[in-house]
């Protein structure tokens, strides 16, 4: 199979993973705040690192670049703090069109730090991704909820992060950058989260379970992903999980789409299907 082919199975593991994290933390948000979500979802997801490189041996966890570690797991637990944020007050599908404008900031970080070079696809795909969120926000008509300015900081967030694990990808393998990922961010959210930490009802173990394990699957898959195919070649397949999370809010939580979110999604997906065609070629 060819390569640019492999990266795309494997970003859509990444899709299905985020699809179901986002489901998880909209259950547990009934009964933790944002830093609850982030310890429990850290803590899971060591605890099968563990057992991973019990079985693997301790080699995963050897690296010479603890500080691009730090760096990425920085900018990442902002990301997933102002998404797990956004998800417990907005909209699903106004969250994930929102958090894909990762393509944007990814396409304009990876230009210095990775090298790649800066087309005009992939500026046609700045400038509509732009004018999306104007569409969507409507600055100046609508009064924009702090809340979806908040998950924009998670999206650059994640593009950050994304280019950081792009980065780490040329010496790092995906098991080594998970376990830095995971140790790192236990710590960090242990600080917020341990004071108030309490064991929740029986009925929420299975999204504690799942928002772990999806977490994992997601990095993972995109490690993999990013290993194969340049950042904004792969990156811009996020698109494809909006209308499905759409569709989940919609049966789940009876959320509907207004017109103005349809129409700035369709512009941010044209943006990023233009960057993605001149990747091909």
């Amino acid at each position: 199979m060819p390569q640019h082919l492999r990266a795309v199975l494997w970003m859509l593991g990444t899709l299905i993973s985020l699809s179901l994290m986002g489901l998880s933390a909209r259950e547990l948000s009934a009964v933790y705040d944002t830093a609850q979500i982030l310890f429990v979802r850290n803590m899971v997801g060591f605890m099968v690192i563990l057992l991973i490189m019990l079985r693997q041996g301790v080699g995963i966890v050897r690296t010479q670049r603890v500080g691009m570690h730090a760096l990425r797991n920085f900018v990442h637990i902002i990301g997933v703090g102002s998404w797990f944020y956004g998800i417990a007050l907005l909209p699903l599908a106004e969250v994930f069109v929102l958090e894909s404008t990762l393509p944007i900031w990814v396409v304009l970080l990876a230009i210095p730090f990775l090298g790649e070079r800066f087309t005009l696809a992939r500026g046609a795909a700045v400038a509509l991704g732009f004018a999306g969120i104007l569409i969507i926000l409507r600055p100046g008509l609508e009064i924009i909820d702090p809340a979806a300015l908040i998950v924009l900081v998670g999206a650059f967030g994640f593009a950050s992060a994304n280019v950081a694990t792009k980065a780490l990808t040329r010496t790092e393998g995906p098991l080594t950058i998970l376990f830095w990922m995971f140790l790192l961010q236990l710590a960090a959210s242990a600080v917020f989260a341990v004071p108030t930490i309490f064991v929740p009802p029986a009925a929420m173990w299975p999204w504690v379970a799942a928002v772990g394990l999806t977490g994992i699957a997601a990095h993972y898959c995109t490690a993999r992903s990013l290993t194969l195919a340049d950042a904004g070649l792969v990156i811009p397949l996020h698109y494809l999980r909006v209308p499905l999370i759409a569709w989940l809010g919609w049966l789940l939580y009876d959320e509907t789409v207004d017109i103005w979110l349809g129409i700035g999604a369709l512009v941010i997906f044209i943006g990023t299907m233009i960057t993605v065609r001149a990747g091909k070629k």
